[in-house]
């Protein structure tokens, strides 16, 4: 991939702030609107929407007012990865391993110490806003809070590497610590307490599925066709539902079917084509996973037959499913 961005999905975090503050801001809506489900926003295209609504109310802190607004479901398969987690220490070093589903603006560090969890974003890598920054300290707390049995997690002290424009107080008071600003770095301080608490919706099975799920986008995230690397993504979250329909990609791209299928045209794909050219890859990269039945795997590329799993592996390596990994995972 080419490009630094954040993942579309997170254009819902703003449209829920603008909702649950009345909002109309109908020029920013009409952009959020151009990013789907795991599409890429430009990184510049985020930080320009920010600015645009605190034009409108420019209130102290106003990125981590924003960032209380997060719902799991904004951070895209990420989010729903870090839900079925057992503790929040296990949430938070998978965050890290798959941050680059939420954006790829820099890389996080963590440390421990005896008493806490130091996260740290380096800004002199790629510079930031004091505003992105802002929603992704707050967003990534608000959702600790919201899926540990705790609810009510508080950092030890938030850095910011930007100046403060409003009184520091306004920080202290919605994210229940301190604030220091013009920081060398991004520090989260988190306390060490904090990461043995469970997670109410853990799920073994699920993170499992979810983890092959997020791997696959991973190794696809060096493509070059950026609309292309949407199109993959949007089908490979929608193959747990079943194999999802040229008119069902379309609505989730917010485009047209007809429009979908002439984008395909002219880089000599038919969406049939694609969804199985999709499907192939992640069977070898499925298949390569001992960890995973075959029935899981069928589940996971969306067939909901294996006689109709068997067909296609046939179809793609002259083997059936079991011979496929007898052959190559002896």
């Amino acid at each position: 991939m080419h490009g630094t961005y954040v993942t579309g999905d997170i254009a819902g975090l703003l449209t829920a702030y603008l909702d649950d503050e009345n909002i109309q801001a109908r020029r920013i809506r009409q952009t959020l609107v151009n990013f789907p489900t795991n599409s890429k926003m430009p990184i510049a295209t985020w930080w320009g929407l920010l600015e645009k609504v605190q034009t409108i109310e420019d209130r102290p802190a106003l990125g981590i007012r924003i960032g209380q607004h997060l719902r799991p479901h904004h951070p895209g398969v990420l989010g729903y990865l870090i839900m079925h987690c057992q503790t929040v220490g296990d949430a938070l070093f998978r965050f890290q391993r798959y941050q680059a589903l939420l954006h790829n603006h820099s890389s996080i560090k963590l440390e421990t110490t005896p008493t806490s969890l130091i996260m740290s974003w380096d800004p002199k890598d790629r510079e930031s806003t004091q505003l992105s920054d802002e929603v992704y300290i707050s967003g990534l707390m608000t959702f600790l809070n919201q899926i540990s049995t705790n609810k009510d997690i508080k950092p030890v002290s938030v850095y910011f590497s930007h100046e403060v424009h409003h009184d520091a107080e306004h920080y202290k008071a919605l994210l229940g610590c301190p604030a220091i600003f013009g920081h060398d770095h991004v520090v989260l301080e988190i306390p060490l307490t904090a990461l043995s608490l469970p997670i109410d919706s853990s799920d073994p099975y699920l993170l499992s599925l979810l983890e092959r799920q997020a791997d696959a986008l991973m190794d696809e995230s060096d493509q070059q066709d950026e609309w292309l690397e949407m199109l993959k993504s949007i089908i490979v979250d929608s193959l747990s539902e079943g194999a999802p329909t040229l008119e069902q990609v379309s609505n989730k791209m917010n485009i047209s079917a007809r429009t979908l299928h002439r984008r395909l045209e002219s880089r000599s794909y038919n969406f049939k084509q694609f969804l199985q050219a999709t499907r192939e890859r992640l069977a070898k990269l499925y298949f390569n996973d001992p960890n995973l039945t075959l029935n899981e795997i069928a589940f996971l590329l969306g067939y909901s037959e294996q006689s109709a799993f068997s067909r296609a592996c046939r179809l793609w390596f002259g083997l059936s499913p079991k011979a496929y990994r007898k052959r190559y995972m002896p």
